[in-house]
């Protein structure tokens, strides 16, 4: 808050919906907590570029969404592998609640929506025709590892979309900083 009042509502904003929203009230009630819980994932790049632009504006709703659409990928891969310890611990998950199909389905559909976003920030901060390529190749391969896993799903490629995930966000974060 002392930095700029706006970055300071933003970043409230998101350990609101982490501590209260997502860990308090929906965590153990319910699979569409993970949402939530994006939400707040994405709000430091929403509370950076607002730091750094004095308002909240189009590139930085879509850094926001690419966090959120992310989420699902990353956790979801983690619930598919780790199942078991999630239902002996009383945690819903997709996989339990809709079947590893549906959930392979909903990874799929959001890895798609992440790169869109990705794309959509990259071209918004005016990203040249180099880091847009490599952007390009990274968010090909979580397209491809995530809808392989959905058609022929197996543990081992699931864990490595999980890696991969991980080290893509990453990466593009990474990318814009650095541009």
């Amino acid at each position: 808050v002392t930095l700029d009042a706006l970055y300071g509502l933003i970043v409230f904003s998101g350990l609101f919906f982490d501590v209260v929203i997502y860990t308090i009230w929906l965590k153990r009630r319910t699979p569409w907590s993970i949402i939530w819980g994006g939400v707040s994932g994405g709000m430091p790049a929403l509370a950076g570029r607002a730091l750094g632009t004095g308002q909240i504006e189009w590139v930085g709703v879509a850094l926001a969404l690419a966090v959120l659409f992310w989420i699902p990928t990353h956790i979801m891969t983690f619930s598919l592998r780790y199942r078991e310890d999630y239902r002996q611990a009383g945690v819903p998950t997709f996989p339990a609640a809709y079947g590893e199909r549906a959930t392979r389905l909903i990874i799929a559909i959001s890895s798609v929506l992440a790169a869109l976003m990705v794309a959509a920030a990259a071209f918004g901060i005016g990203l040249t025709i180099g880091y847009l390529r490599l952007m390009a190749v990274l968010s090909v391969g979580l397209l491809l590892l995530a809808i392989r896993s959905s058609t022929t799903p197996s543990e081992k490629l699931n864990f490595g979309l999980f890696k991969y995930a991980s080290l893509y966000m990453l990466s593009v974060m990474l990318l814009f900083i650095f541009v």
